[in-house]
């Protein structure tokens, strides 16, 4: 379970989107895929009408990171990537742990919807999260897989819940009402500070 996880939200404004994807699939993510610490690099379109419309995740070995050998990277830029990163209207980038995973996933992940939650009761949410909502989450068909991780750098929620679903659908459905509508959860959410939920589907990968 000890992992980092590299996420970023980037959206290109006005650079036309050939250009955009060209430099991301063929310069920006090989460079990091080139690294055996990254274990899985996934890229993800929004298909909830938001912008930042593009996602960007990396399973990572913990504390790579924060190496020589990947801050190169950024220190290092191509001016092709220099010239283009300028020009982009949204580049977030955030680093989290993992804490919590259950379920499994086959292949790569189809749809994904992340929820950023920060409260002043901690402890009481991820009580309500594991011991209510995630269960019953997990018991929907097609809900595959849930993994939570608390924010370690940069602009977000300190808590971030990753959903590994089939389809949206399943967000339509009585079991999902029902986790999302339970007096504990009112309780728990009580304490929300800031949220956001996205919702993005699979656009390709890095290996």
């Amino acid at each position: 379970m000890n992992q980092d996880f590299l996420v970023v939200l980037s959206d290109p404004g006005p650079v036309p989107g050939e250009e955009f994807h060209d430099w991301y699939d063929h310069e920006h993510v090989p460079l990091r895929m080139q690294f055996a610490q990254f274990r899985t690099g996934f890229r993800f379109r929004a298909t909830d009408g938001r912008v930042p419309g593009w996602l960007a995740t990396y399973d990572v070995d913990p504390g790579f990171l924060a190496t020589d050998a990947y801050t190169a990277l950024r220190r290092h830029r191509s001016e092709r990537e220099q010239a283009l990163v300028a020009r982009l209207a949204t580049l977030d980038r955030r680093i989290y742990s993992l804490d919590y995973e259950t379920g499994s996933l086959e292949g790569h992940p189809r749809y994904q919807i992340l929820v950023g939650v920060t409260s002043t009761d901690g402890e009481g949410l991820i009580e309500w999260y594991r011991e209510e909502h995630i269960p019953l989450l997990t018991a929907i068909e097609g809900w595959n897989r849930i993994r939570q991780f608390h924010l370690r750098d940069g602009a977000g929620e300190a808590l971030l819940t990753v959903h590994d679903i089939e389809h949206p659908s399943v967000c339509d459905t009585p079991e999902w009402k029902h986790a999302t509508s339970t007096p504990w959860r009112a309780e728990a959410m009580a304490s929300v500070t800031s949220a956001s939920r996205r919702v993005f589907a699979f656009h390709n990968s890095g290996r």
